[in-house]
């Protein structure tokens, strides 16, 4: 964590930094989309001809779970991708590439689109800048859809939502037709056809297998509820999950032959996180993320009383929209789980707070 902020900390001093950042990342990504995600979804829908492809990259970079079995090897054909027909990245599962996406990438998308900025260099117009940033950021929708798990249908469910609250004018009425076309289309695919109809009923409707989860989440609230103050500590909260999990919950597999032998891992971050480190750090915590959103408002609330350009203010609206985008985002996704110990959540987390620091100062 402080190298994150050490990081921003050093490299990101100006407006103009801010903008290299955010234009490396948005780069880096298209790349990585390009080079990684697209040939696994062409896997996914059955060209088996980019396999070796997909199998080799993962081979090289792709994160593993520890394998408790032939039941539970993702790897056995080559890569996540080849084995369970879903879209992952590098990421251990669907869900970490949908968080990474929708809580790290898609709000700042979300800002530079609500707020109608010119960003690009290289682009003739604004018009022209706007239509990029807009597909851009449906293509991250589309993949979020197509990872083919809950927490991605419901980040992209909420983030254009939220994209439709940020937005103005022509844009968000374009948003809001776009919603009325999306839900019409899902509702009709859903009753014609066969695919989408057990694509929704799976993995959102009547999705299956969720007893450990909510034998988890029982387990991690009564864990809370029994040390309140101080927690159990970070990493501790397995036996005590055990102990306290219904037992009408343990009749499966998983349980049996997973978690009571090797340890039950946290399947809600939120309650992992009151149940290991209690309210005697999550109350600060909370406070002073909750004041750091309130002193965001009050930057964005002064904006107009600053001696800064369009441009310059359009550029904060932006960031305003895509920090407070993120912080629903993730909280959202700490109900199930989210890694945001990870470098990217660490380095935007920072990169947005020192963005309105930078402001604070100017103001005074």
């Amino acid at each position: 964590m402080y190298i994150a902020w050490a990081t921003i900390e050093v490299t990101v001093t100006s407006e103009q930094d801010e903008k290299k950042f955010v234009k490396s990342g948005l780069i880096a990504l298209a790349i990585y989309l390009l080079l990684v995600v697209l040939p696994q979804i062409l896997v996914t829908l059955n060209v088996h001809r980019l396999n070796g492809y997909v199998n080799h990259l993962a081979s090289l970079f792709e994160r593993r779970w520890r394998v408790h079995g032939p039941n539970y090897d993702f790897y056995r054909k080559g890569s996540y991708v080849t084995s369970q027909h879903r879209v992952n990245g590098f990421e251990p599962e669907a869900a970490f590439l949908a968080n990474l996406l929708g809580v790290v990438y898609l709000p700042i998308l979300i800002g530079l689109t609500a707020t109608g900025q010119k960003f690009w260099n290289w682009t003739k117009s604004r018009r022209l800048d706007l239509v990029l940033n807009v597909f851009f950021a449906l293509t991250l929708f589309g993949i979020l859809l197509l990872a083919k798990t809950t927490t991605g249908i419901l980040t992209a469910v909420i983030a254009f939502v939220l994209w439709i609250i940020w937005s103005k004018g022509g844009m968000r009425a374009f948003l809001v037709t776009m919603a009325v076309l999306g839900i019409l289309l899902g509702v009709a695919a859903y009753i014609k056809v066969p695919t989408v109809h057990n694509l929704l009923n799976q993995f959102l409707f009547a999705k299956g297998g969720t007893d450990n989860r909510l034998g988890g989440t029982i387990g991690l609230l009564l864990t809370f509820l029994t040390h309140p103050i101080f927690g159990v500590g970070y990493g501790y909260t397995s036996f005590f999950t055990i102990q306290n999990v219904p037992e009408y919950t343990t009749r499966n597999y998983e349980f049996q032959h997973v978690y009571s032998q090797f340890g039950y891992p946290n399947l809600s971050d939120l309650l992992g996180w009151f149940a290991s480190f209690g309210l005697i750090v999550m109350i600060p915590a909370i406070f002073l993320l909750v004041r750091l959103v309130a002193r965001t408002y009050l930057v964005r609330y002064r904006l107009n009383s600053m001696n800064l350009s369009a441009e310059q203010q359009q550029w904060t609206r932006g960031l305003v929209a895509s920090f407070i985008t993120m912080i629903i985002l993730a909280a959202f996704s700490s109900i199930f789980v989210i890694q945001v110990f990870l470098w990217p959540y660490l380095l935007m987390f920072f990169f947005y707070r020192k963005h309105m620091i930078r402001l604070e100062k100017e103001l005074k």
